[in-house]
């Protein structure tokens, strides 16, 4: 809950996202902690900051490790994220770091697991993109 609530007061500060994505990552591996993070608008937290600040490197790679991490085998994280633009949020960091190994690794993932099991995901990664992102 701190670290969403430090992400919303400093919406701005590149440095606060780098930390609080990383910090997300993290705690996000952890059985039980997905839920939580979901229920404090974590998800809604790594989408704005993706979209704030689309040219941090270690923003786009940590939010899309998180991403990854809170998609995995959660149906209900999964609609989560593709409702809040989360889908559009991953492709579009492919695309702006097209030459960065650790950006499009962990959005690979992040796409991969919105996929599973997830017709729907499949369709609007498809429609963003996504596999053109991801092939390309």
């Amino acid at each position: 809950e701190a670290v969403v609530s430090a992400m919303r007061r400093h919406e701005e500060s590149v440095g606060v996202q780098e930390l609080a994505c990383g910090a997300l990552v993290n705690l996000s591996v952890n059985d039980g902690n997905d839920y939580a993070i979901a229920k404090v608008g974590g998800i809604e937290a790594l989408i704005s900051a993706m979209q704030h600040h689309e040219d941090s490197v270690r923003v786009q790679a940590e939010a899309c490790g998180a991403l990854a991490n809170l998609a995995c085998n959660s149906n209900n994280n999964q609609t989560a994220i593709a409702k809040g633009g989360g889908i559009e949020a991953v492709v579009s960091a492919m695309r702006g770091h097209e030459g960065l190994a650790g950006v499009q690794m962990k959005a690979c993932a992040a796409l991969g697991n919105l996929a599973s099991n997830n017709n729907a995901d499949r369709i609007t990664i498809a429609k963003a993109g996504g596999i053109e992102a991801v092939v390309l």
